[in-house]
């Protein structure tokens, strides 16, 4: 999608998706946050905050976000709730602090939940936005939804570096892949260094596994434990790539529910970036072939455990950790794996590949 040039624009599938999805994790994250650091607060950065609306949709990040806090369990509480926005576009910020006013007045908000609306470059204010209203004493879901090539590198260490804190980012592989030698200095901002360029060296089929990689290994070594790297695809085969960042496998098991429970909409599909051959997921009834393969392949090494495989599941896959009993079942039935137990009082029944001779 071409960079909108008007005050606002219009709303496309990817972004309704993704809207819903980040409704379904904050639905989660705000209480769960607010009674856990009730002493210190939690805060709710939007760098790339918009407008607040589109012309065809009420509905925002910034609108999400104010209402989340404002529900009796999160504010009720007392818990300091803070909410930052940055919007480049000076037009556009005053349009979001108009429609914040308007939609949820100073009168309705409690004392403890304080809204500031910044106008200028997401990396020149946010280290100060948020120290201002206290948010760096306790944690900072950030989200950094860009035109894909805008979240620097800075930023999203500064964030992983906060204890608790997690990053949604949209990311735009196809833009570096096209521009590897040229004198735009984006890469070396959302990359942190110039090894991405190494892209132009890759094979066609290479490249955007390699800048995937590329960025989730760098985001692991800014300090998030757990990455989860996942696209939303449309009916045209158009994606919008995410990663997710975070410093607890818990919130990895709650992102990955919130993805899984998004309403079914007509030509989306969820699909894992790092796996060419897997066809996009269906949300109601998904293809588990991918899981199934990704499992076989575990068992190549070793036997592992059914917590070892939910563990893997979980981390290492797009999937959820219920659905890997479903995966080994289907297995089991195809005869391409079997349950061992070694000996001992304490063992833990291990799953195999099964004798070539049973496939």
């Amino acid at each position: 999608m071409a960079v909108p040039t008007e005050v606002l624009w219009e709303r496309d599938p990817h972004t309704d998706a993704k809207h819903k999805l980040l409704r379904r994790y904050l639905d989660a994250w705000f209480p769960i946050m607010a009674k856990q650091f009730r002493d210190v607060g939690i805060t709710f950065f939007d760098g790339f905050a918009g407008p607040g609306e589109y012309t065809n949709s009420q509905v925002s990040s910034p609108a999400i976000a104010m209402a989340q806090s404002l529900r009796s369990d999160v504010a009720g509480g007392g818990t300091p709730i803070r909410l930052v926005f940055i919007e480049q576009d000076r037009r556009r910020a005053q349009h979001l602090e108009n429609l914040l006013e308007a939609r949820f007045p100073q009168s309705i908000r409690p004392r403890n939940v304080v809204t500031r609306v910044h106008h200028g470059a997401c990396t020149d204010l946010y280290e100060r936005a948020i120290d201002e209203v206290g948010g760096w004493t306790g944690p900072v879901f950030a989200n950094l939804d860009g035109w894909g090539v805008d979240a620097d590198y800075e930023i999203v260490q500064r964030i992983a570096q906060h204890s608790s804190s997690e990053v949604l980012v949209t990311f735009e592989d196809q833009f570096f892949i096209r521009f590897p030698d040229g004198p735009q200095r984006a890469g070396e901002r959302v990359f942190g260094h110039s090894d991405w360029r190494g892209v132009g060296q890759q094979l066609t089929a290479n490249k955007s596994p390699h800048i995937l990689d590329l960025y989730r290994q760098g985001l692991r070594e800014a300090g998030f434990a757990y990455v989860l790297t996942f696209d939303l695809v449309d009916e045209g085969g158009h994606s919008l790539r995410l990663f997710f960042g975070t410093t607890h496998h818990v919130a990895v098991g709650k992102f990955k529910d919130a993805m899984w429970e998004v309403d079914y909409i007509a030509g989306q599909r969820f699909r894992d970036p790092r796996d060419p051959n897997q066809l996009s997921l269906d949300i109601l009834e998904p293809d588990l072939t991918p899981l199934k393969e990704s499992i076989l392949r575990l068992l190549k090494e070793r036997g592992h455990s059914m917590a070892e495989l939910r563990s893997h599941a979980l981390l290492e896959t797009i999937f959820r950790e219920p659905q890997v009993a479903d995966a080994v079942n289907s297995l089991r039935e195809e005869r391409r794996v079997e349950w061992r137990t070694p000996a001992g009082a304490n063992a833990v029944r291990m799953l195999h590949l099964a004798p070539e001779s049973l496939f």
